[in-house]
């Protein structure tokens, strides 16, 4: 039977290898502790909630979120139940006369666990994908849409209350109505309590970890969006640097993807490898010169001019305002195959934050940028959105586990704001006697865009079940974990249910790249190891340079003494 099941497993990619992780004791079926429909899950809730709708769904049924509920969502999808469950979408009331949508999964086959999924961008729309893919694990899951349904910021005009429960309030009012929904309705306690975001997800996990630390045993933040009041900014920023389209110092898609390739060119050899992986982009010595246009060159755009170049240093160095002030991290090498998405025009991230949530209104402008605006982000703070309470120990000191990774090719959030984030906790932490590496693990991914992907160029290994991964991969919506290797090592949710439940520590993840992310039963191309920061996965010398056993970790050795380099 277990043979049979293993096989199930690699074949199907439906059922987890979850038995060290099975549930204290076996939750009812559909028929069991409660009803799933509106009336029923309504006397669940708070005074005042409103059930927009409750249905049970078999395994392998599709499930449509109505567009009347979720007209934030970027497109209205459908989503393949991996198990039986039940699905509800709810409004709770929330202060100032406000409410926020909840969307909940229920699977018939509880595994005693509860898991909150993240959002993204500015929010506004239920994460059903996230929860659904979370109820593969067998998770109660539930998501909430921040309080608005937009994809844009018009919505925090002048209110504060808005702004709040997008900032902070929703999410952590979901955690608290989503736990006590899950109980009533199995008719028993929650074991433990999980959470998955990336991007604004990753940033809604730390702030959970920073205001709510009795929230979860277990936070997985990709990619964190952690530092609102800069970053929003910096979004917008560096498209200025690279505006307007006519001048002699713009980069157009051409320049980007040329840039792109002499990076690899360049960086690749230096980490002792030349497989188009740059293993540790800020350790490369990059010279853009050589993409210099001769004096007599016929084809523009197949070089750059030396006013080009001043942008590409420009784009490849911190942030630093009037007084070396230091506003935000650089663009890293490697990050150059979606530059065009960020750098090609002031990007609607900024321009809709400096109108809405500064409050400035629709008449401004992006020309109209003054640095002063930094300021005046810093003070507002708008919604408390920023996650800069740097002293973890309310969380270490309940049990808490962090799990943190970022793409180092990340070319939406650089990557360096990470590790700004990881060194100043350490910087709070250590002189407290408590040492990060016993809660909190960051992980660096060579060659990852935003929270997954990555070029064609580079063909890195990304994939680690990390928020929004399974999107990516097959083409029925029916692929969850990673394919053929549901387990603590390559699948960071059950590293992190390792760690909380076992005390097994993640030294170290794996992660995958299959020949055909699309067909994940084309088979893996390459996986290698992910290293506990500051240790980097360096090549042993000999065997395949796709397999991963022929990497190892070095240069940290995860212990709290100076004496750190192996």
């Amino acid at each position: 039977m277990f043979l049979l099941d293993l096989l199930q497993t690699i074949l199907l990619f439906k059922v987890p290898l979850l038995s060290q992780f099975a549930p204290p004791s076996r939750a009812p079926t559909s028929g069991g502790a409660f009803e799933c429909s509106a009336d029923a899950i309504k006397s669940l809730l708070p005074e005042g909630s409103k059930v927009l709708y409750a249905s049970h769904y078999d395994a392998d049924d599709s499930f449509t979120p109505p567009l009347e509920h979720n007209s934030g969502a970027s497109r209205i999808s459908s989503y393949v139940l991996p198990r039986s469950a039940c699905v509800f979408q709810a409004n709770l009331t929330l202060p100032g006369e406000t409410e926020h949508s909840v969307g909940v999964v229920l699977p018939d086959d509880w595994n005693g666990r509860f898991l909150t999924a993240g959002n993204g961008g500015f929010s506004g729309s239920v994460s059903w994908g996230s929860i659904i893919d979370a109820s593969w694990y067998g998770f109660a899951a539930v998501s909430t849409n921040t309080g608005h349904e937009s994809s844009g910021a018009e919505w925090a005009y002048h209110n504060q209350e808005a702004l709040a429960n997008w900032g902070y309030r929703a999410m952590h009012d979901a955690v608290v109505n989503g736990k006590s929904v899950t109980e009533q309705y199995y008719g028993k306690k929650i074991a433990y309590s999980y959470y998955r975001g990336c991007s604004a997800g990753g940033k809604q996990g730390l702030k959970e970890v920073e205001m709510f630390p009795d929230d979860f045993d277990g936070v997985i933040a990709g990619a964190p969006a952690w530092w609102t009041t800069h970053l929003q900014l910096w979004n917008m920023i560096v498209g200025i640097w690279n505006s307007p389209a006519e001048s002699l110092h713009h980069l157009s898609n051409e320049h980007i993807d040329l840039l792109a390739h002499e990076v690899i060119r360049q960086c690749d050899p230096q980490d002792g490898v030349e497989d188009n992986v740059v293993m540790n982009p800020d350790a490369c010595i990059f010279h853009p010169e050589a993409l210099l246009c001769a004096d007599d060159a016929e084809d523009p755009s197949a070089c750059l001019n030396t006013e080009q170049i001043k942008t590409v240093y420009k784009l490849h160095n911190d942030w630093v305002e009037a007084n070396h002030t230091f506003v935000f991290p650089h663009l890293t090498l490697s990050s150059e195959w979606k530059w065009s998405g960020l750098v090609s025009s002031p990007s609607r991230l900024g321009t809709d934050y400096v109108k809405w949530m500064l409050q400035l209104g629709d008449d401004w402008r992006w020309e109209d940028w003054d640095p002063k605006l930094i300021q005046l982000s810093d003070e507002l703070n708008p919604g408390n959105a920023t996650t800069d309470d740097y002293d973890l120990s309310p969380f270490y000191n309940k049990g808490g586990k962090l799990l943190h990774y970022h793409g180092w090719s990340d070319w939406s959030i650089a990557a360096g704001s990470s590790i700004y984030f990881y060194d100043q906790v350490v910087n709070a932490l250590r002189p407290k006697g408590i040492n990060p590496d016993d809660f909190y693990r960051f992980y660096l991914i060579p060659g990852m865009g935003h929270c997954g992907g990555t070029s064609d160029l580079m063909n890195a290994p990304w994939v680690i079940a990390g928020d929004g991964q399974s999107s990516s991969l097959g083409r029925d919506g029916n692929v969850h974990s990673v394919p053929g290797h549901e387990d603590a090592k390559h699948d960071v949710v059950l590293a992190m249910m390792n760690w909380v439940e076992n005390g097994t520590s993640p030294d170290e993840l794996i992660a995958t790249k299959f020949v055909n992310d699309k067909d994940p039963e084309e088979g893996v191309y390459r996986q290698r190891p992910l290293c506990v920061y500051p240790a980097e996965a360096r090549y042993k010398g000999s065997g395949d340079i796709n397999a991963a056993e022929n990497w190892e970790c070095r240069g940290y050795n995860g212990t709290d003494t100076g004496d750190n380099l192996v």
